[in-house]
């Protein structure tokens, strides 16, 4: 078999997790490999030469397994077809560069829909609970049609609430939007969204690590959510009780190196204790407005392209400036000139130190300024101001 048909089977054989197809390529080089040296062990106990190869305790009848996956390596594969269907893998030219970056990338991809929504411009993941209330509803439609309108497909993960608010409102801006499961794609997400689930795949992408068959359970939600974060440039959380899945996505698009934006609300609410946990611990940005949700994206309503590193567009300068209320833009305006103390900026703003710091503390709080020392430091599009203005 070649590589890519062998990769396919050992990622999908049931009980074949990232740990143990990682060491199976580990100790024998390739898939192909791998598969053969499992082969090879007698029928009788491919289970205990299986678990003696890798030196770890396996699920029992693992070994087996994988000699059966071995037997029809192309079985999957036309199941997948069959469906609609395609499979990327870590040796395609199309599985998303964005996912390649994270620590566990999927094995395997199975999608319908257009492969290529993956990678195709700026994607951000908006997430929250099952059960949202009617304002968090709202403010999911509106953050979906305002992405849309500045060209960013909207990523969440197809379930209930906050999830479905969005991707309707991403499909009725005629936008692409990808659905991430915690299921095989001929099980794509609760039945009440089975319908949305076919809209999403006609107009941009529904998409799992698992192969078709394999039902959701409580442990792949959370595991899902490694790949919303993964595939996109930044995560917003709207609303999130201490326990939502919606966390645990946020937390992964922090250790990934992404962005993340969080709504703030009401203290002591129950609904949203997560946004104010993720506030007031983890390096986040405040979400306050839709227009400043753009900027502190870095996100430029016209353009559709992201960096090759996978961020979102650089906001420019005079873009930056058009959003800020005229106090701030004094402030930024006298910082984009280069490092300088609150005196200076006091000084040179002839504004008051409590107002220069007000404006300090929003310009911050975008990302747009930098603290070291007694310096602030232009950050962001203000760093940007003379290139601008050399081009």
């Amino acid at each position: 078999m070649n590589e890519r048909d062998a990769w396919i089977a050992l990622a999908s054989t049931p009980g074949v997790g990232d740990l143990t197809f990682s060491r199976l390529l580990e100790r024998h080089g390739s898939a192909a490999a791998a598969i053969a040296a499992v082969r090879g062990l007698s029928p009788s106990r491919a289970d205990r030469g299986l678990a003696e190869m890798l030196q770890v305790r396996l699920r029992p009848g693992l070994g087996r397994a994988i000699r059966t996956s071995a037997g029809d390596p192309g079985r999957v594969s036309r199941e997948v077809a069959a469906l609609g269907g395609w499979i990327l893998t870590p040796l395609d030219g199309l599985y998303p560069p964005a996912l390649r970056a994270i620590e566990e990338p999927p094995a395997a991809l199975y999608g319908l829909g257009d492969r290529q929504a993956l990678s195709a411009g700026p994607l951000v993941a908006v997430v929250g609970t099952r059960r949202p209330t009617a304002v968090a509803r709202d403010l999911a439609t509106r953050i979906g049609q305002r992405l849309a309108q500045a060209g960013v497909s909207v990523v969440s993960g197809l379930a209930m609430g906050i999830d479905g608010a969005v991707h309707r409102a991403a499909l009725e801006s005629q936008t692409r939007t990808i659905g991430v499961i915690g299921s095989g794609i001929d099980i794509p997400g609760p039945a009440a969204n089975r319908r949305l689930a076919q809209r999403i795949a006609r107009r941009g992408a529904v998409v799992g690590e698992l192969a078709p068959g394999v039902s959701a359970t409580q442990g792949t939600f959370p595991r899902r959510n490694r790949i919303i974060s993964g595939l996109c440039s930044a995560t917003i959380v709207v609303e999130a009780p201490a326990r939502s899945g919606a966390l645990i996505t946020a937390r992964h698009a922090l250790e990934q190196g992404r962005r993340v934006l969080v709504a703030p609300g009401r203290p002591l609410d129950p609904r949203i204790r997560g946004n104010l946990v993720l506030l007031r611990e983890a390096p986040v940005h405040p979400l306050i407005g839709l227009d400043e949700m753009l900027a502190d994206l870095e996100l430029d309503e016209g353009k559709h392209s992201r960096t090759a590193a996978g961020r979102a567009p650089q906001l420019s300068y005079r873009a930056a400036l058009r959003l800020l209320d005229p106090t701030q833009r004094q402030v930024a305006e006298a910082l984009a000139g280069g490092p300088c103390t609150i005196d200076t900026l006091c000084r040179t703003t002839k504004l008051d130190p409590g107002v220069v710091s007000a404006a300090l503390t929003m310009l911050q709080l975008r990302g747009w300024a930098q603290a070291h020392g007694p310096t602030q430091l232009p950050a962001g599009p203000l760093s940007r101001m003379d290139n601008e203005r050399a081009a």
